[in-house]
C-alpha cells in the first residue's frame, strides 16, 4: 500500500523583484496569477520519496544548497536524497540568482520557507492512496524551434511566416505522461510530463505561464483545488511558436489557450490510465560530470571583432533569442561578450546530480540537469527498461542548455557559448549516466 501526501504554497514575489527568462532587466510590476511550490510525498512503508516543483525558470545552486541544509536538518539526509527538486520553467517568475538586493533576498527566503512548509504538510497528511499511470502521444502545442533555412543554416525562432524556412531541425517526442494520485475515491493530485517551454507571455507581470492556466482548468473541471504538477520533459529546443502562422503567440491569452488545450488532452486520458500494482520503490542517485565549452582562437577573434565593429545600440523591449537571428546589434554584442567570458572565465566542468525514482519495473522518474534538448530525453525513454519513464528536466543541479552534439556546428541561439556552458559531448555523457542510473 502507498501512503501519499501532497501540499502547495504560494511563492509569488513582491513587486520590484526582477523576473527571470530574458536577457534584459524586468522588475516585477504586478501579477496575472500566483506562483506555487508543489510537493507530492510517496511512502510504501520502506522508502519515502517525492517531488518538489517550483514555478520558477530554473533551480539554482543556492536554492538547492539551502534546501539540502534545511531538509536534512528537519527530516534527515535520507529524505533529501529521495526527493527530485525541479522547476517548471516559467519565464515570468523571480530571478533569484543575480543582484541580491534586500527585496530579492526576502523573496528567496520566502520561497525556501514555503517549500519547507509544503514538504512538512505533505508528510503530515500522508494517507493511503492509489497511483495510476499512463501516457498519450499528443502534443499539438509544441514545435521544434530550430529550423533549417533554405540556405542550409540553422536559425532559432526565425520569425512568423518567414519564407526562407525549409523544415524543423528534427522531430520531437510528443509523449505526455500522466500520474494520478487517488484518495477517498477521487483524484487528489496529478503529475504531468510535457515537453514545452514556459515562455508564452513576456512582459513584466508575474505568472506561472501556461502551467498555471493548465492547473486552473484541471481544478475547475475536476472541482478540486488539488496540486497539479507539470514536470518539464526535455524541451531545450521546444517552444509553442508555430512559424507557419502569422498570429500573436506572445500574450497571456496564449498562455490560457495552451494551458486549456493541454488540460483537455490530459482530462481526456484519465479514464485510460492503469493502476500501479508494483509497490516496490527504489531511489538511485549518481553524478554526471558535464564538460564545459572550449573556444578556438578563431572563435575568440570573431567575438572580439564583433565588439570592435558592431555599434552599441540599446534594444527597446524584451531581449529574446530571435534577436540573434535578426542580427540586432545589442544581441550580437551580448553574445560576443558571452563568448569572450566563456574563454576567460569558464571552468573545465561541473558535476550534476542525477536521481531516479523507480516503482518496480513499471514506472520511473528520471531527473536531468538544466535545459536538455528533446533528443536527450527521447534517447533515455527509448532505452529505458521501464514501461513508463517520466523525464524531469531543470532538476537537481544548476545547468544551462544541453544541445545534441551535432547541433553545435550548425549554430543557433542555444549553442552560443557562455561561462560554464555545456560542451558538445555533454549530451552523450548525460544520456549514458542517466541510463546507467536506471
Amino acid at each position: 500500500m502507498f501512503n501519499i501526501g501532497y501540499a502547495q504554497e504560494i511563492i509569488t514575489p513582491p513587486v520590484g523583484v526582477g523576473l527571470a527568462g530574458y536577457m534584459n532587466k524586468r522588475p516585477n510590476a504586478g501579477m496575472y496569477d500566483d506562483l506555487y511550490v508543489k510537493t507530492v510525498i510517496i511512502d510504501n512503508g520502506k522508502v519515502r520519496c517525492g517531488l518538489v516543483s517550483f514555478d520558477l525558470c530554473s533551480v539554482f545552486n543556492r536554492l538547492l544548497d539551502t534546501l539540502k541544509e534545511k531538509i536534512t536538518g528537519k527530516f534527515g539526509e535520507e529524505l533529501f536524497n529521495h526527493l527530485i527538486i525541479c522547476a517548471n520553467h516559467t519565464h515570468t517568475g523571480p530571478e533569484l540568482r543575480k543582484e541580491q538586493d534586500d527585496l530579492t533576498e526576502y523573496s528567496f527566503h520566502q520561497i525556501v520557507d514555503a517549500a519547507m512548509r509544503a514538504i512538512e504538510r505533505a508528510i503530515m497528511n500522508l494517507l493511503p492512496g492509489e497511483i495510476e499511470y499512463g501516457a498519450v502521444y499528443n502534443n499539438p502545442y509544441g514545435f521544434v524551434r530550430r529550423y533549417w533555412m533554405k540556405n542550409g543554416t540553422i536559425v532559432t525562432n526565425p520569425g512568423w511566416g518567414n519564407p526562407d524556412i525549409d523544415k524543423p531541425e528534427s522531430d520531437f517526442d510528443r509523449n505526455i505522461g500522466i500520474i494520478r494520485i487517488i484518495q477517498n475515491g477521487r483524484t487528489a493530485a496529478l503529475i504531468c510530463n510535457i515537453a514545452q517551454h514556459g515562455d508564452t507571455i513576456g512582459g513584466n507581470l508575474v505568472s506561472a505561464d501556461w502551467y498555471g492556466r493548465f492547473t486552473q482548468e484541471i481544478q475547475h473541471s475536476l472541482k478540486a483545488s488539488m496540486p497539479v504538477i507539470v514536470v518539464d520533459d526535455a524541451s531545450g529546443d521546444i517552444n509553442h511558436f508555430d512559424f507557419h502562422q502569422k498570429i500573436n503567440q506572445t500574450s497571456y491569452d496564449e498562455a490560457v489557450r495552451i494551458g486549456r488545450g493541454y488540460a483537455a488532452i490530459v482530462l481526456g486520458a484519465l479514464d485510460k490510465l492503469e493502476k500501479l500494482t508494483d509497490e516496490e520503490i527504489v531511489v538511485k542517485n549518481s553524478t554526471v560530470t558535464i564538460p564545459h565549452r572550449k573556444l578556438t582562437a578563431e572563435e575568440v577573434a570573431e567575438a572580439q571583432n564583433i565588439l570592435d565593429t558592431v555599434p552599441d545600440i540599446p534594444k527597446e523591449g524584451d531581449f529574446e533569442s530571435q534577436d540573434l537571428a535578426n542580427k540586432v546589434p545589442a544581441a550580437l554584442r551580448y553574445f560576443a561578450q558571452r563568448a569572450l567570458d566563456c574563454h576567460a572565465k569558464s571552468t573545465p566542468s561541473h558535476d550534476a546530480r542525477l536521481t531516479a525514482i523507480e516503482f518496480g519495473k513499471t514506472l520511473a522518474f528520471v531527473s536531468l540537469p538544466g535545459e536538455p534538448f528533446n533528443g536527450i530525453g527521447r534517447a533515455i525513454r527509448e532505452n529505458s527498461p521501464f514501461k513508463n519513464t517520466v523525464i524531469v528536466s531543470l532538476a537537481q543541479s544548476q545547468s544551462g542548455y544541453v544541445p545534441m552534439q551535432e547541433c553545435f556546428a550548425r549554430g543557433g541561439y542555444e549553442v552560443q557559448p557562455g561561462i560554464d556552458t555545456a560542451a558538445p559531448e555533454a549530451a552523450g555523457e548525460i544520456i549514458k549516466a542517466a541510463l546507467a542510473n536506471l
